[in-house]
């Protein structure tokens, strides 16, 4: 009995040590609208691993062109990705390899920070909020190489107040490492 009990411990420790996927430590990245008005570089961290999911926190830093103007963004998201391909384990294999493509969904929250106290673009009477926030749903892509994740992320982010600078959707493109 007590053999039985050590093998059971060891097994659930074993399967819990295994992610589906390669984590990744952080990444750096540029995007184009989604979470930022217009473009931004970002850097993103990720944490709260579990077998098939991980939380992210993205910042950006972007910047915004009105008329001969250019004025700041600056971002942050946080979002729950789910895995949806998982790798394919055989039971003899204890350490499988990785997949070359993991694709994940993901949906979470986002804003950004915008200067409207530019009179060109926004008028004194104009109800744009200087904060903007955001939902977020959208598809994200790793390409796993020996050295670099590389990212690509897919995102449809509506605005939740009137704005008329918020994009409805974006892509973003990146590197991480583990």
């Amino acid at each position: 009995m007590r053999k039985l009990i050590i093998f059971f411990v060891f097994s659930i420790t074993s399967l819990s040590a295994q992610p589906y996927y390669t984590p990744i430590r952080a990444a750096v990245g540029v995007e184009a609208f989604g979470t930022a008005p217009q473009r931004q570089v970002y850097s993103e961290i990720m944490f709260g691993y579990q077998s098939r999911s991980f939380l992210d926190l993205q910042a950006g830093l972007g910047l915004f062109n009105i008329s001969d103007y250019t004025t700041y963004s600056i971002s942050a998201t946080l979002s729950y990705n789910f895995l949806l391909n998982r790798y394919r384990k055989k039971e003899c294999q204890p350490h499988p390899g990785h997949n070359v493509l993991e694709s994940y969904f993901e949906v979470g929250t986002s804003a950004f920070l915008l200067d409207k106290y530019v009179n060109v673009y926004f008028s004194p009477t104009d109800q744009q909020k200087k904060i903007c926030p955001l939902a977020l749903a959208g598809l994200r892509f790793h390409i796993v190489s020996e050295k670099w994740i590389y990212l690509i992320k897919l995102r449809y982010t509506p605005s939740l107040v009137n704005s008329k600078v918020a994009s409805v959707g974006g892509v973003a493109v990146g590197f991480g490492w583990r």
